[in-house]
């Protein structure tokens, strides 16, 4: 379920969820997949169910940013303009995390490790400002 904090993991899970029903198709970018007719009626069933996928794997409150969405590639888009990990707010939320991380009391060494890699592949998702910005 996508939340406030975990789109970069909720990506993942939903392009792997996608791809098992063979629905990936329909958000991946149009020049990787020109084969498709999104022309014919299978692919508009087809892309209903992608959007009906995704959409049912949004939390309630962030429903809102795709209401909008009348194609799954649409709905993927808005999601990841909202949750982009390259914005600037991103970028800020994941370098606070790093700064403040520190092993709890009562905390096995191994979950720590894990939670310090879940923030270093954070880190590693995001492009640097400077090269985001136009020049």
């Amino acid at each position: 379920m996508l939340v406030e904090d975990n789109y970069f993991h909720w990506e993942f899970n939903m392009r792997m969820k996608l791809s098992r029903k063979g629905l990936l198709a329909h958000v991946i970018k149009p020049e990787f997949d020109a084969l498709s007719d999104r022309s014919t009626v299978q692919w508009k069933t087809n892309d209903l169910k992608a959007l009906g996928v995704i959409a049912g794997d949004v939390s309630l409150t962030y429903q809102v940013y795709i209401r909008g969405a009348t194609t799954a590639a649409d709905s993927w888009r808005m999601l990841e303009e909202q949750f982009n990990r390259n914005t600037l707010k991103n970028r800020l939320i994941v370098t606070k995390k790093l700064h403040n991380f520190k092993m709890e009391p009562g905390t096995r060494f191994a979950v720590h490790v894990d939670q310090f890699k879940e923030i270093a592949l954070q880190m590693e998702t995001i492009v640097p400002y400077s090269r985001t910005r136009p020049t």
